[in-house]
């Protein structure tokens, strides 16, 4: 078996293993975080309110969202959009409702006052599932361009999933560097407004922490499936220049 596809392989149960270390540390810091009432007895849809108003984004609407999902931000042009909160975020009066509620409107702030790379990642998402998608069609329908094309056929699929490999890097990049900023942005929003008292900022800089480190794990997860795929279009090219 080729070298390059041990290597592949490995690398992405090495990722896989550095995930699964990004859930478990998440979920430590989210257990050392027990929930607590916060100081100025706002929920999390007053506060993000107060926020956004502060930064000129009244037109940016705080919709309570049906189900108990992430909290997340519809942008739309014009300094327009909304922020949808869970109900235990938007009616919570909690420590952890607030810091949600000012880590979505920190992503919102950035998207409207500059400084977002929210379209940068979707449209790198978006990408890098269309070039894997298609690497993986040109593996399954294999058995018919290699009656014409031969073994040199897999270079196809190959440099497919490579070029995969840059709008991925780009949308882990984007990403984590929008998540590490709604977080700063929300920690000092909330001191500026003294919305959280300063024994309470550890803990909400703690629990987004926690946050932050379930896009770690997402981002550990892309490069895995990378290099699963990377080793699967070398194991089929192995299989066929074998047979």
């Amino acid at each position: 078996m080729s070298f390059w596809f041990y290597l592949f392989v490995g690398s992405a149960v090495f990722c896989s293993i550095l995930s699964f270390w990004s859930i478990s540390r998440q979920e430590k810091l989210r257990r050392r975080c027990v929930d607590r009432l916060a100081t100025c007895r706002l929920t999390g849809y007053e506060v993000a309110r107060i926020l956004l108003n502060e930064n000129g984004l009244n037109n940016v609407f705080v919709e309570k969202a049906q189900i108990s999902s992430g909290a997340a931000l519809s942008p739309q042009e014009g300094r327009r959009g909304i922020v949808h909160l869970p109900p235990e975020i938007f009616d919570g009066n909690s420590l952890r409702a607030i810091a949600t509620s000012a880590h979505k409107c920190g992503y919102a702030v950035q998207y409207y006052l500059g400084g977002s790379s929210l379209l940068i990642s979707r449209r790198a998402f978006a990408l890098f599932w269309i070039l894997i998608g298609s690497g993986f069609f040109l593996l399954n329908f294999s058995f018919i361009f290699l009656s014409f094309m031969g073994s040199e056929f897999f270079l196809i699929p190959l440099c497919i999933v490579i070029l995969g490999g840059i709008p991925g890097v780009c949308y882990v990049v984007a990403k984590l560097k929008d998540e590490s900023n709604a977080t700063r942005y929300g920690i000092r929003m909330l001191e500026i407004e003294k919305l959280i008292e300063s024994q309470e900022t550890s803990f909400v800089t703690q629990y987004l922490q926690a946050y932050f480190l379930k896009s770690v794990s997402d981002s550990w997860l892309f490069a895995s499936l990378w290099n699963f795929v990377m080793a699967g279009v070398i194991l089929c090219h192995t299989r066929s220049v074998f047979n």
